[in-house]
């Protein structure tokens, strides 16, 4: 391993670099005056690529983070004619470029389910190098290669999937990198997105070689897996997980929480739970991903929360469809939120949609362990944090409210922005959150009397 360091770039042996655009990228930058002594540097690199085969180029930490693609006028616009599908998009000439800077792309595809439905398309990007990002008040940063690029072309004033992630990282159950940036199609800004680190990239840097993304009726709606660090096949690790729901009509009590325990960390999952409680998340069961950890000799899941674009609701996602509610527990249809109240009584979950969550909320011990990781949680999250949060969230998107292109983008969202309705809708969900705060704390209270 070794490095030449060129004031702010860094090649590192890692991977294979297309030496000429390089070249031609840093000849400009010398012209700008950003690279100095480039006839010491040349010779250099051409020698580095004598050498080694593996190469990378790690690209300085940027603040900024202005994300821009070059493609073909007939390409742009079938990224904005284009619905419902969701494709790669390639061009021999494309450029996916960060500050200016050209990027060794690997793969950029379309993504999402409404998302694709809007002019503003969402994005899964890979590259073939590292770029380090600057996190959400500047100190933290990281390294990544997969990301996405979330449009929140539902959300008509960008807050909350990051008013969700902000909570649940508070929690200790939000392990992802995240932060707003901007993206631009040959020039055009594209409005702001909400960067997220790639979950099944995030998984192997903690010894884990499986992850999968819970789908409805207690499926697999996708799967990774890469044998780096554990002698299992990949079946004993979906036979795990899917030995989660054959317990829960097998066992009940502390035999079924003990059970489930065994399998999965049930301290995380019921702390999502109260959080999605205290935030009515209406999208739920394929919005989480559970990766694998082997301790001794066990496999053990733990959760990514996902997406959360869908808060505020007044009724959870199963109500009124016939379609998604589990069916472990017989046929469960609710024609209204009082079906469902009426069914699980006066208890601190929002939604029974998938049957790992009906069975708690039906299992005395299995809710009373929930009430107890819930009560602990919520006792912890004050007023000030609230306020703190939200106060994070204005001053990170405060400078795209003020950039008119970006506002002008929204009109293809599903509805429009400005920085008045970003304003009122900012202080009407932060007193939601607060009131809702306060009378879990009392319902809890009342509980516990």
């Amino acid at each position: 391993m070794f490095k030449i360091r060129v004031t702010n770039i860094v090649i590192t042996a890692h991977r294979t670099v297309p030496y000429a655009s390089f070249l031609l990228s840093l000849q400009s930058q010398y012209q700008r005056g950003r690279v100095r002594y480039l006839r010491f540097v040349i010779p250099a690199i051409l020698l580095l690529g004598i050498t080694s085969c593996y190469k990378e180029v790690e690209l300085p930490l940027y603040s900024g983070a202005v994300f821009e693609l070059s493609v073909s006028p007939e390409m742009q616009e079938f990224i904005y004619d284009s619905r419902d599908t969701s494709y790669s998009i390639y061009e021999p000439d494309m450029v996916f470029s960060l500050d200016n800077w050209p990027l060794d792309l690997n793969e950029i595809r379309t993504r999402g389910k409404s998302a694709l439905k809007f002019q503003r398309k969402s994005f899964r990007v890979s590259l073939n190098q590292t770029i380090a990002l600057s996190g959400k008040d500047g100190s933290v940063q990281k390294q990544l290669s997969r990301f996405k690029l979330i449009a929140m072309a539902m959300d008509y004033t960008y807050i909350e999937n990051r008013i969700g992630y902000g909570i649940l990282e508070k929690q200790q159950i939000m392990p992802l990198f995240y932060r707003f940036v901007e993206l631009k199609i040959n020039g055009i800004s594209q409005g702001v997105y909400l960067l997220i680190e790639d979950p099944e990239k995030y998984y192997k840097e903690f010894g884990s070689e499986f992850i999968l993304r819970r789908g409805y009726y207690n499926s697999i709606a996708d799967a990774e897996y890469e044998p780096s660090f554990h002698s299992i096949p990949r079946e004993s690790y979906e036979t795990r997980f899917k030995e989660i729901y054959s317990n829960l009509t097998l066992l009940q009590g502390e035999a079924l929480y003990k059970a489930l325990n065994q399998r999965m960390d049930m301290d995380q999952y019921f702390r999502k739970m109260g959080i999605d409680y205290l935030l009515q998340n209406g999208d739920y069961t394929d919005e989480i991903y559970f990766y694998a950890q082997v301790l001794q000799d066990q496999i053990r899941f733990s959760i990514i929360p996902w997406d959360y674009d869908d808060l505020f609701r007044s009724y959870p996602h199963e109500v009124g469809l016939s379609w998604g509610t589990g069916h472990l527990f017989g046929h469960r249809y609710y024609a209204s939120h009082q079906d469902i109240l009426d069914e699980i009584g006066n208890k601190l979950i929002f939604s029974i949609e998938d049957d790992l969550d009906y069975a708690i909320a039906m299992d005395p011990y299995l809710y009373d362990r929930y009430e107890i990781t819930l009560t602990a949680m919520i006792e912890k999250i004050r007023t000030q944090d609230i306020d703190q949060l939200f106060e994070q969230v204005k001053n990170e998107l405060t400078p795209f409210y003020n950039n008119k292109e970006v506002i002008y983008q929204s009109q293809f969202d599903q509805n429009e922005t400005s920085f008045k309705r970003w304003e009122e809708n900012m202080a009407e969900k932060k007193t939601m959150i607060i009131e809702r705060l306060e009378a879990m704390k009392e319902q809890l209270k009342d509980i516990q009397k």
